[in-house]
């Protein structure tokens, strides 16, 4: 974390993107501690000096990189809290979503994540209705993932689960919905319940193979304690998915590592942390 702070100025996506990475496997070690909120603002606070040099509109001549820092850099402000980006992306997102805006593909994906971070739920039903009425593959999945996936509320993200499985979802998008959804601090552990309850469907729907071993791990391996671990394996034990098994194995020495990390961590991460309250 002192390591991270110390690149505050940096002004490059490649830099940004492995920070960005970084950012993310400490966030899920923290995400149940009571200090994460002070972790949030830990994250505000690192891409400030970022964030004055980011605008959303794209620029002339721009490069591709910056398109992709932009979208980096104001997806982690809106996730992580920052109040300014998100009534901004909340601006664009209803003149989009009502006719009287357009908005560039490559800025949708952060819109609709920082939406989501305002949690409301006549943004989550906009955003059902936009991928009924989309033709676009890739739209889709921009507002299952990046949009319904986003949503900082158990209740929404409950339905965004059992839309992932829904008529109005491709199979193969399905996955990847689900996988965001767990990926999500709240999500976590509705994603492992609802997987749970849909076993049998999801192994007559997929069969042995690559979807079905992936979504195994997704939904398995973001959890924190020795406890969970020897959950996870017992479970898939008892209700064995075939070809998951490597799967099954790799997300539960996910969990040990990442057990055995905020146990090794958790005080000196709390004590550096503490500044930010």
């Amino acid at each position: 974390l002192k390591l991270l702070q110390a690149y505050k100025n940096e002004d490059t996506y490649i830099v940004w993107n492995n920070i960005n990475l970084a950012v993310n496997n400490v966030n899920t070690i923290l995400v149940d501690q009571d200090y994460y909120s002070n972790f949030k603002r830990f994250i505000l606070d690192l891409f400030s000096v970022i964030k004055s040099k980011i605008k959303w509109e794209e620029m002339e001549g721009e490069g591709h990189l910056e398109t992709l820092l932009r979208s980096l850099v104001l997806s982690k402000l809106g996730k992580y809290g920052d109040e300014e980006v998100r009534e901004e992306a909340k601006r664009k997102f209803d003149k989009f979503a009502d006719g009287t805006g357009t908005l560039k593909a490559n800025i949708r994906s952060t819109v609709y994540t920082c939406t989501a971070a305002r949690g409301e739920a006549k943004d989550f039903d906009t955003m059902i209705r936009m991928h009924r009425e989309s033709d676009l593959d890739e739209e889709k999945e921009r507002l299952t993932m990046h949009g319904m996936g986003s949503f900082p509320s158990i209740e929404l993200l409950k339905k965004a689960l059992d839309y992932s499985i829904s008529d109005d979802v491709r199979a193969q998008d399905s996955v990847h919905m689900i996988a965001y959804i767990a990926n999500n601090s709240l999500g976590r552990d509705i994603a492992w319940e609802f997987f749970r309850e849909h076993q049998a469907f999801f192994k007559d729907r997929y069969g042995p193979g690559f979807l079905l071993s992936s979504l195994v791990k997704c939904v398995s391996e973001r959890f924190l304690s020795e406890d969970k671990a020897d959950m996870v394996e017992k479970y898939f034990a008892e209700h064995p998915m075939p070809g998951s098994e490597r799967n099954v194995r790799q997300a539960v020495e996910t969990v040990r590592l990442n057990a055995a990390w905020l146990t090794r961590d958790n005080t000196a991460i709390q004590s550096y942390l503490s500044q930010f309250e």
